[in-house]
C-alpha cells in the first residue's frame, strides 16, 4: 500500500526487496543445479583445486622415510639435472598434473613481487617428487652456488616461456 503521497513506506520497499533477492535466489539455484548431472565450470575449479591440495597435505603427511627418499632423489634432479625440474615446471604450468595443480602455479606466476622460481621448484618438488615444501627447501640450501645458479637460470626461462605462450 502507497502513502497518501505516492511513496512507499520502508515496510513495502522492504517487502520488494526481499522478493526481489528471493527470486535471484531462485534463479541462481536453477542455474547452478544441471539435469545432465555435468558440473558448472566453478564447481569444477573448485574441486580440481581442492584435489591438488589433498595432495600436497598428503605429501606432508607421508611417512618420515618416504619424505626423506622423495627429497634426496628431488636433491639429485635439482643438483645433476636442472633442467628436468625446468621441463616438469613447464609440464605444470600447462596443466599435465591436473587442472587444480596447474591453477596454483598459475597464481604463482600472476604475482611478480613474490619469488616464483621457488614457489614453482617447491610445488613441482611436491606434484612430481612426493618432497614437502620445507624439505625441497634445505634441498635448496645443500646447493652449491654455481647449482643453484644454474636451477635458477632454466627455472626462471620456464617462467618466460610460459608467460610469452599466454
Amino acid at each position: 500500500m502507497t502513502r497518501s503521497n505516492g511513496k512507499k513506506s520502508s515496510a513495502q520497499l522492504g517487502h520488494e526487496v526481499d522478493d526481489i533477492l528471493a527470486a535471484r535466489q531462485k534463479r541462481e539455484a536453477r542455474a547452478s543445479t544441471r539435469p545432465s548431472g555435468i558440473p558448472s565450470q566453478s564447481e569444477y575449479e573448485n574441486r580440481e583445486l581442492s584435489l591438488a591440495n589433498q595432495q600436497l597435505r598428503e605429501v606432508e603427511r607421508a611417512p618420515l622415510a618416504d619424505r626423506k627418499a622423495a627429497a634426496a632423489d628431488f636433491l639429485v634432479a635439482m643438483r645433476d639435472h636442472p633442467q628436468l625440474v625446468a621441463d616438469r615446471i613447464g609440464w605444470l604450468l600447462d596443466g599435465n598434473y591436473g587442472y587444480g595443480a596447474m591453477q596454483m602455479a598459475k597464481r604463482v606466476l600472476g604475482r611478480p613481487r613474490m619469488n616464483r622460481s621457488a614457489a614453482l621448484t617447491h610445488l613441482i618438488g611436491a606434484f612430481e617428487w612426493q618432497t614437502p615444501s620445507a624439505m625441497a627447501m634445505a634441498g635448496w640450501h645443500k646447493l652449491t652456488k654455481g647449482q643453484q645458479a644454474a636451477l635458477e637460470k632454466v627455472v626462471q626461462r620456464a617462467i618466460r616461456d610460459a608467460e610469452s605462450n599466454g
